[in-house]
C-alpha cells in the first residue's frame, strides 16, 4: 500500500528520534530524573493542609509534571516506532 507522505508527521518522528538518542544516555536519563526531582513531579499537585491550598502553586506544579509526561510520553513513542523500524528492517 503506498501512502502520501506527511511532513508534519515526520517531522514529529524526527523530534522524537532526536529527544530519545539524548535521553537515552546515561546522562540523559540522569538529567532527566535530577529535573524531575528539582520541580517536584514526584509530589501531588495539591499542597498544603486538607481543604486549603494555594491554587498558583497548584498550577505550576501541575505545569511542571505536564512537561515531563509529554517528555516520557515522547520518549516511549520513540522507542515503539524505532522497534517497529528495526522489526521491518529485519522482516
Amino acid at each position: 500500500m503506498i501512502y502520501k507522505r506527511n511532513p508534519q508527521l515526520e517531522q514529529a518522528r524526527e523530534e522524537r528520534r532526536r529527544m530519545l538518542a539524548l535521553f537515552s544516555t546515561p546522562e540523559g536519563c540522569q538529567v532527566l530524573a535530577d529535573l524531575e526531582r528539582r520541580f517536584e513531579t514526584h509530589l501531588p499537585v495539591f499542597q498544603g493542609k486538607a481543604g486549603s491550598y494555594d491554587p498558583l502553586d497548584a498550577m505550576r506544579r501541575d505545569a511542571h509534571r505536564e512537561i515531563f509526561l509529554v517528555i516520557r510520553h515522547q520518549l516511549e513513542l520513540a522507542r515503539q516506532e524505532a522497534t517497529q523500524q528495526q522489526q521491518e528492517n529485519d522482516g
